[in-house]
C-alpha cells in the first residue's frame, strides 16, 4: 500500500464509509505514528486529530464488550491492538515495502496427517538416572520421587520441585519440541516459563553460594529474591546474574544475536569468551532495557525496548513490531512445528501485529497475503514467494 491509497484509506475512515477490514488495518497503524515518512505527515492537523480519535472511539467500543488482554498499559496505542485481537482474531499488519504484487495467495496442500496445529504445553523431563517423562499427557499430582526429591505438577500445571533437607542435588533437563512449551517451579521458588524448542539444565536442588541454570533457546523467569546467594543463568555466549528479578531471555541457535530483556529489578550481564567471564565488557539492565549480544561478539549492546514484545510468547501472544519477514516466520516455524523456505528475493517489508498463538497457521500467513506476498502450505512446509 502507497502514500496515496493510504490517504485515500483515511478520508474512507473519516467519512464513516471504510470496510470493516479497513477499520482494523487503521487501528492497527498507531503504532507507526511515529515512523520517518510517515504518510499522515500529509494530512492536515485536524483530520490527524480525527483519525486518532475515531481511532480510539472504536478502542472504547470494543472495550465494552471484551476485556484487555494486557495487564500492563495505560497507553491507548497498546490497547490499539489488544483490542483487534479479541474483535477480529485476525492478523494486524502493516507494511513498508519498495515493491507490490497485485496479487497474493495462501495455497494448500496437505492431508489430515500433515494438518498444522498451534502448539500446546508438553515437554519432557530427564531426571539424573536417564529417567525421562513426557509432561503433556501427565495429570497434576505426584509425577516421581527420586533420592529425597519429589516432583509433581500443581493445580496451574506448573512442574514443582520439593526436597527434603538430606536430598542429594542431582542434575535435571526439562526441554520442550517445536511445538511446545512448559511452566517449571525451581527448587527455590524461582519459576520458569520455557518457550518452544527450548531447553533448561537445573539442579534438583541448588548447593553452595550460588544458583546456576543453563538455558538454550528462550524462557522467561521470575527469580525468588535470595541476597544472600545469587541466580545466575548461562546461556551459550553469555552469562547474567541476578539477586531476584523478572526477564526474559532469547538465546536461540538459529538468531543473529542473544537478548535479555529486563521488566523488573536488576542483572548484569557478562560475555562469555571461550568459556571465561569478559567482567570488562558487562553491562548492568534497568528495568524497560534490552541487552543484545551479536554471535561471535563480546560486545553487550543495550537499549529500550517493547517490553510487550519481549514476553509476548508467555502470554499466548506473537507479538511483531516493525519486524522482519525471517525474523517473524523463526517465531512461526518453532510454535507451529513447521518448516519454512523462501522462492525468489526474500521481502525486506517489516511487520506490526500482534495475533493469539492459539489461531490458525492461516491467520499467520494472512499478514503475508495482505502485504502482497503469496505462501502455500505443504504438508508440514511454508512456501514464500514475493
Amino acid at each position: 500500500m502507497d502514500k496515496k491509497e493510504f490517504l485515500k484509506l483515511v478520508t474512507k475512515y473519516n467519512q464513516g464509509t471504510a470496510t470493516e477490514e479497513e477499520k482494523s488495518f487503521l487501528n492497527t497503524y498507531d503504532q507507526l505514528f511515529e515512523e520517518l515518512e510517515n504518510p499522515l505527515d500529509e494530512l492536515k492537523a485536524e483530520d490527524k486529530d480525527r483519525l486518532k480519535q475515531n481511532m480510539l472511539n472504536d478502542i472504547k467500543l470494543k472495550m465494552l464488550a471484551e476485556p484487555v488482554p494486557y495487564k500492563e498499559s495505560n497507553n491507548w496505542k497498546w490497547i490499539a491492538a489488544a483490542m483487534f485481537i479479541i474483535a477480529c482474531s485476525a492478523a494486524l499488519f502493516f507494511t513498508m515495502s519498495t515493491t507490490q504484487k497485485q496479487t497474493a495467495e495462501i495455497q494448500e496442500h496437505h492431508t489430515k496427517d500433515t494438518l498444522i496445529t498451534p502448539g500446546s504445553n508438553q515437554a519432557v523431563l530427564t531426571l539424573a538416572n536417564g529417567k525421562q517423562i513426557t509432561l503433556n499427557d501427565k495429570a497434576n499430582g505426584l509425577l516421581t520421587e527420586e533420592a529425597g526429591v519429589i516432583i509433581s505438577k500443581n493445580e496451574d500445571g506448573l512442574l514443582k520441585y520439593e526436597i527434603a533437607a538430606n536430598a542429594e542435588a542431582t542434575t535435571h533437563t526439562m526441554s520442550t519440541p517445536r511445538g511446545g512449551q512448559y511452566q517449571l517451579i525451581l527448587a527455590d521458588g524461582s519459576k520458569v516459563w520455557l518457550n518452544a524448542d527450548s531447553k533448561i539444565i537445573f539442579p534438583s536442588r541448588f548447593d553452595g553460594d550460588e544458583r546456576k541454570v543453563e538455558i538454550f533457546g528462550e524462557a522467561y523467569f521470575e527469580v525468588a529474591k535470595n541476597k544472600d546467594k545469587p541466580f545466575k543463568v548461562v546461556s551459550n555466549n553469555q552469562i547474567i546474574e541476578v539477586l531476584g528479578t523478572h526477564f526474559n531471555i532469547n538465546n536461540y541457535a538459529d538468531e543473529l544475536a542473544a537478548k535479555t530483556t529486563l521488566l523488573e529489578g536488576s542483572v548484569k550481564i557478562s560475555p562469555l569468551v571461550n568459556g571465561t567471564i569478559n567482567n570488562t565488557a558487562a553491562k548492568i539492565l534497568k528495568p524497560g532495557e534490552q541487552a543484545i549480544l551479536n554471535n561471535g561478539e563480546s560486545k553487550v549492546k543495550v537499549a529500550q525496548t517493547d517490553l510487550e514484545a519481549a514476553i509476548a510468547w508467555k502470554n499466548g501472544y506473537f507479538r511483531f513490531n516493525k519486524i522482519d519477514m525471517q525474523s517473524m516466520m523463526r517465531q512461526v516455524a518453532r510454535w507451529y512445528d513447521v518448516d519454512i523456505e523462501y522462492e525468489g528475493a526474500i521481502s525486506k517489508d517489516l511487520f506490526v501485529g500482534n495475533l493469539r498463538r492459539s489461531d490458525d497457521i492461516k491467520e499467520v500467513l494472512h499478514i503475508l497475503q495482505l502485504g502482497k506476498i503469496n505462501a502455500t502450505i505443504k504438508g508440514k512446509t511454508i512456501i514464500i514467494s514475493n
